[in-house]
């Protein structure tokens, strides 16, 4: 085969690779800027998507039609190593953003003397603990979580972006499809008296799991933090919960419902559906994803499941990964 034509062939080949990524649309990196964004975020583009599942629990309904303007997320869920780098730049006051015990991933190195309380020390530095590098970041409090994300520029996805990464356009039960789950496909229901830190997984762990843009581990391994405060009824153009207004009527001092409350033939107003925000305020904070720990695998780790922890709470099984 001549030079011109052995060319002319890599280049055809090259083109077709191209044009079918851009036709499916999937595993759409930013590979626009040469940085680690290139890496480590996957674009996810905008859109029309289901939301919830009508026959999931109580806080998964209603199912319900979103739309998602173009956004990038993390590949990967944020590792330790990064993690402790964060800490080490930004300092942990009160551990607001983090606690290190024995079941975490990221350790104390080097400590100093808490003079207030005598002798209690606190940590000065931190590191991932030696060979869990690249195991996910544990012990996150929704504070660390935020913090981190807006420490590298980005901020945490929204609820609606977070499931959208997860489950695609054409409503999957779980990120790689709605096949049940097995331990090729996402990490859950370990026990840590028998595997210790091994009940999580590397960050880059679990091929045959990823989501329909190529986002890895949004079924188990860790749960992650979401920015949405946490309602109920999630959705925001729905009937809101009355329980929803008794909360916002104490943080606010208005202890009343709304005199529109949908009865007497009125609706309520009913917020656009583009980029929901979840509500203003709150006790809690969402979590996406389920983690090693949960037992009920085919219930907590598929993409529509939701729980809440107040922001401040941290556990051996929370993490999370940002979006920008």
């Amino acid at each position: 085969m001549d030079s011109m034509k052995y060319y002319r062939t890599i280049l055809v080949g090259l083109l077709t690779i191209v044009l079918f990524s851009c036709a499916t649309g999937k595993f759409t990196q930013d590979s626009s800027t040469g940085n680690e964004n290139a890496v480590r975020m996957v674009k996810i583009p905008g859109g029309w998507f289901y939301m919830g599942l009508e026959k999931g629990n109580l806080n998964e309904r209603p199912e319900h039609e979103v739309y998602i303007d173009t956004f990038m997320i993390d590949k990967y869920e944020i590792s330790a190593k990064e993690f402790a780098e964060f800490l080490n730049e930004k300092g942990n006051t009160e551990d607001k953003y983090f606690s290190h015990d024995d079941y975490s991933t990221i350790i104390g190195v080097s400590f100093v003397s808490d003079e207030a309380v005598g002798t209690k020390k606190t940590p000065e530095k931190y590191s991932a603990r030696k060979g869990l590098e690249n195991y996910p970041a544990n012990n996150v409090s929704w504070f660390g979580a935020e913090a981190y994300c807006r420490w590298k520029g980005k901020r945490l996805p929204t609820e609606a972006e977070w499931e959208k990464a997860a489950r695609g356009d054409d409503r999957r039960v779980y990120p790689w499809g709605n096949s049940y789950p097995d331990a090729a496909k996402a990490n859950f229901n370990q026990k840590w008296e028998e595997k210790g830190f091994h009940v999580m997984v590397p960050v880059d762990s679990l091929d045959q799991g990823v989501s329909y843009y190529g986002v890895y581990n949004m079924s188990g391994n860790v749960w992650e933090w979401v920015n949405d405060w946490y309602r109920q009824n999630y959705c925001d153009y729905c009937m809101p919960d009355v329980d929803y207004y008794m909360l916002a009527g104490r943080f606010t001092g208005l202890e009343k419902l709304p005199e529109d409350s949908g009865k007497n033939g009125k609706e309520l107003p009913k917020p656009p559906r583009n980029n929901p925000q979840g509500p203003a305020i709150g006790s809690f904070k969402v979590l996406r994803g389920g983690s090693w720990y949960d037992s009920y695998g085919e219930l907590v780790i598929r993409s529509t499941y939701r729980y809440w922890f107040y922001p401040d709470d941290r556990y051996l099984n929370t993490g999370f990964r940002c979006a920008r």
